[in-house]
């Protein structure tokens, strides 16, 4: 499916709306406190970038909880998830040397489906968190591999 295709079955969720989803999340699933200085240096301190102003962290570096999953599991969540929230880092492209990494505003919230999510994980950066509007979950996508070679996948909260 082309990106202008997939746009049609998505929702971008409003500036205010997104940021209010965002700092929700960021509220249940981010622990600011156990490593103070060096979230404060990566996540709460914005450097300036060509792109605008950015931090240089990664919110999954700071997550209260978690637990690591596998791909099978990722899989079995196809048959009951439906609607979800997907976000990533505020990252800037001077970092990312990927080649068209960016196809949607570094702030937005999308929802959609989760198994459409899955079947075009390609629109999308490496690192991206997913949940849904009760905020009760998290998965995280990550662009590190595990000891084994696999993606590394993080889930805080039962599904």
């Amino acid at each position: 499916m082309e990106l202008e295709k997939f746009k049609n079955h998505i929702r971008i969720l409003g500036k205010g709306e997104a940021a209010r989803y965002r700092n929700l999340y960021i509220k249940k699933f981010v622990d600011p406190y156990t490593h103070a200085q060096c979230y404060q240096e990566r996540i709460e301190q914005l450097y300036e970038f060509s792109d605008g102003f950015c931090y240089e962290g990664y919110l999954w570096d700071f997550l209260k909880s978690e637990t690591y999953i596998g791909e099978t599991q990722i899989e079995e969540y196809r048959k009951f998830l439906k609607q979800v929230f997907v976000f990533w880092d505020n990252n800037s492209r001077d970092r990312i040397f990927i080649k068209d990494y960016w196809k949607f505003d570094k702030k937005d919230v999308i929802e959609l489906d989760y198994n459409l999510l899955l079947d075009h994980l390609e629109f999308f950066p490496e690192d991206i968190y997913i949940t849904n509007e009760t905020l009760r979950w998290t998965i995280v996508f990550t662009h590190e591999d595990d000891l084994l070679g696999k993606r590394l996948i993080i889930q805080d909260g039962r599904i």
